[in-house]
């Protein structure tokens, strides 16, 4: 089995740990230093690594004897291969080189992009294929590794990583500290992760802490109190967490993502901080992520939805032992509400509504969307009550025990399931779930009488029906969400404004509610939503949000050099993965 997106193959031999010892340059925007890395048994012969835009600069054996390498031609989406040329005998070598400014790993922020505004900040961001622009290794899910790692930096800056502290200690020269790491458990490139700035942190549990900048942490700290809790519900549904500690980086607004499941240390949004704990849904994804993504890994993106399908599934069920089973279908319908608007932009018969992808030349950042998520989601789900749910929640602890520690394909995990719930694969007609694209006419479905009530009153919107104080007072987020969506599109401009007044959604607080209305205003033509989003995407880097805002204002003729001018005026507060997203959009 290869991994179409990696140069790497164990047949050659597999590197199972490395040893980092980086400095992080903020003035020059590199990393640069040398990494060490440990292969599984004694080898011989070309050992293929994945590199993107490293500048290498030589290779030795353990002796620190020259070794001979080469690299390849660049690939727009690979990267470079790095082939080295192992002495008999070879069980270790190093690599001293540095990163580009342009890394695709990393982004480098000004003091001005930063909540208090006096240090830089750096922040990796490995997932899918990135960790190759940060360390020279095998970057594919199957060539899992523990490290070590040293990291220096210019005081009184701190480095964090998913991993665990071991310390730090006074540079070689007058301010810089060098802060020390282990991750003993074996884990997938993409989750390599690394931050460095202004941080503090504040405990919430006995094994759990959350970090930001001073200026966000109390915050952060509040709404993300009640960790400890959805950890100890998720060991009741899916058995122990083996990773000992589960702390959280609030990031910079600019992150890409809602958040990323780094072993021991996740990084969140700050646009999770709503100020009522309605969006810590996010935060219970990536807890799942400890057990199905983290603990049971893909063995390549072409097999995603085996992350984050069972990651949705694990998530809903914690979310239903805390809250119970009503909020988890609003999430559901949210979730649903989100794939149908996917399934819409890839088109009918598209490969990529597949959950069993097909990957070859093709960049899996382009291609990244809810499908394997609720697509995913609504598979997993169909198992669960095909196989009846104490027979469903047994089979999932042996799946996880069997495979701890593993990187799997679709394939494998299809034997493991005929194996252990016979018969069931057929009976939900698994095939076609999996290697068809669409939606098969056999989803499983999730009544709520909430979720009917707010979406009858949206369709009943043309006809004079407006949501009482009352009732909208009473709405969670997730009915708000199935309301917005529900609304006519376009409505008048003044139809807005009368929404708005009432309820005013443009200054909402709420990320996913705000990011809502103003998708329906720009669509509507309404003037305060379109200058709200202006300021909204430049507070904000989540490709959640800003694929949806800038494809609006992309849309509508009379806002689509509005979106131009605002892309170049934030790019470089983005992420260079969502860089690409909205350059994509805009073409």
């Amino acid at each position: 089995m290869t991994d179409p997106h990696s140069y790497a193959s164990l047949e050659q031999g597999r590197v199972s740990a490395c040893s980092m010892n980086l400095t992080i340059d903020f003035e020059a925007r590199v990393v640069r230093g040398r990494v060490r890395l440990e292969l599984e048994r004694p080898t011989q012969g070309p050992l293929d690594l994945d590199t993107r835009d490293l500048e290498i600069q030589r290779v030795e054996d353990s002796q620190a004897r020259p070794m001979a390498w080469s690299l390849g031609e660049p690939d727009p989406i690979l990267g470079r291969r790095l082939r080295l040329q192992l002495p008999e005998g070879t069980d270790s070598l190093e690599i001293h080189y540095s990163t580009s400014p342009g890394a695709s790993a990393l982004q480098w922020l000004q003091p001005s992009q930063t909540a208090g505004g006096r240090h830089p900040y750096l922040f990796s961001q490995c997932q899918a294929i990135h960790a190759r622009s940060l360390v020279p290794l095998q970057d594919t899910p199957r060539c899992r590794l523990t490290f070590q790692a040293e990291i220096e930096v210019a005081e009184p800056l701190r480095v964090v990583m998913a991993a665990a502290r071991e310390g730090s200690e006074p540079g070689q020269m007058p301010g810089r500290r060098v802060y020390r790491f282990r991750m003993p458990q074996p884990i997938p490139p993409y989750l390599l992760a690394v931050a460095a700035g202004n941080l503090e942190e504040r405990r919430l549990g006995p094994r759990s802490s959350v970090f930001s900048e001073p200026e966000m942490l109390e915050r952060a700290a509040w709404e993300f109190a009640g960790v400890e809790d959805m950890i100890a519900a998720a060991e009741g549904l899916f058995g122990p967490y083996r990773w000992d500690r589960f702390d959280i980086l609030c990031m910079p607004p600019s992150f890409p993502y809602g958040g990323m499941e780094n072993p021991r240390l996740t990084f969140l949004t700050p646009s999770l901080l709503a100020g009522d704990r309605s969006l810590v849904n996010v935060l219970a994804h990536e807890l799942a992520h400890s057990w199905t993504g983290n603990l049971v890994t893909n063995a390549s993106m072409e097999h995603f939805w085996l992350n984050e399908g069972f990651t949705v599934y694990a998530e809903r069920r914690i979310l239903e032992a805390l809250e119970g089973a009503e909020a988890t279908a609003l999430h559901a319908a949210i979730g649903r509400q989100g794939l149908g608007r996917e399934l819409a932009r890839f088109g009918e018969g598209s490969p990529h509504t597949r959950l069993r992808t097909e990957l070859h030349g093709v960049d899996p950042d382009e291609v990244f969307s809810l499908v394997p998520y609720e697509k995913g989601y609504l598979f997993v789900r169909l198992l669960h009550e095909a196989a009846g749910q104490e027979r469903f929640d047994a089979f999932l602890r042996r799946y996880i025990e069997r495979f701890a520690f593993q990187s799997i394909t679709t394939e494998e995990f299809l034997a493991f399931v005929e194996d252990e719930l016979p018969g069931v694969l057929g009976r939900v007609r698994a095939r076609e779930w999996l290697y068809e694209p669409g939606l098969p006419d056999n989803e499983p479905l999730f009544p709520s009488r909430r979720k009917e009530a707010a979406e009858s009153l949206a369709r009943a919107w043309s006809s004079g029906a407006r949501p009482g104080d009352d009732v909208a007072g009473r709405w969670a987020a997730s009915e708000w969400l199935l309301y917005l969506e529900a609304l006519p599109r376009p409505m008048k401009p003044e139809e807005c404004r009368e929404l708005d007044e009432r309820f005013r959604l443009t200054d909402q607080g709420n990320s996913e509610i705000l990011s809502a209305w103003l998708g329906l205003g720009i669509v509507s033509g309404y003037a305060p939503a379109v200058e709200r989003a202006a300021g909204f995407l430049g507070e904000i880097g989540r490709m959640k949000f800003l694929r949806p805002l800038y494809t609006a204002l992309a849309a509508n003729p009379s806002t689509r050099e509005r979106a131009r001018a605002l892309f170049e005026e934030l790019r470089e507060s983005y992420h260079p993965i969502a860089q690409a997203v909205v350059e994509g959009i805009l073409r």
